[in-house]
Parts: structure tokens; sequence; C-alpha cells
């Protein structure tokens, strides 16, 4: 994906949220009493709030702050599939 097209679907204002979502990512990872697919939900609604609360209160925000948490994921998964091949293989 270029970056001309990250930049159509995700603000760039938005872009500085990628590695603080991600670096949130690590540290739930490192929680023993949280499940791993409730990560993904965290992530999402830290990422929804702090958009409503940097752009407002509207449909773009929410949309915008999905988009963010999705690409941040999405990151992590390409990080460790790169780095630990066979461990995230099941």
């Amino acid at each position: 994906m270029e970056a001309s097209i990250l930049e159509t679907l995700i603000n760039p204002e938005s872009y500085v949220l990628i590695p603080v979502l991600y670096i949130i990512l690590l540290l739930l990872r490192q929680t023993p009493r949280l499940n791993q697919w409730t990560h993904a939900w965290i992530i999402t609604g830290v990422s929804v709030i702090c958009c409503f609360l940097y752009f407002g209160f509207n449909i773009q925000s929410f949309v915008e702050g999905v988009l963010v948490a999705g690409a941040s994921i999405l990151i992590k998964d390409l990080i460790h599939i790169r780095i630990r091949p066979g461990k995230n293989t099941k």
C-alpha cells in the first residue's frame, strides 16, 4: 500500500496514534489476566476516544478511530510475524 493511499484513508494528524496504540498493545500482551481477543476491543475504544477528543464528536472521528486502531493492529501483526515467523503460526 502506498503512502498516498494511506493518506486518503487516515488523516495525517492521526498518524501519531499508531505507535502509541502499538505500545499499548505490547503492554496488553504482557497482562496475564486479559484474554487476547480483548486487546483489539481495548485498542479500538482507546483510539475512538482519542479521536473524539481531538477531532470532535462526529462520525468522521469514529471512523478515524477505527481505521487507526486497525492500522496499529495490522502493523503489530506484521512486525511480530516478520520477527518471529515460527511462533505465531497455529
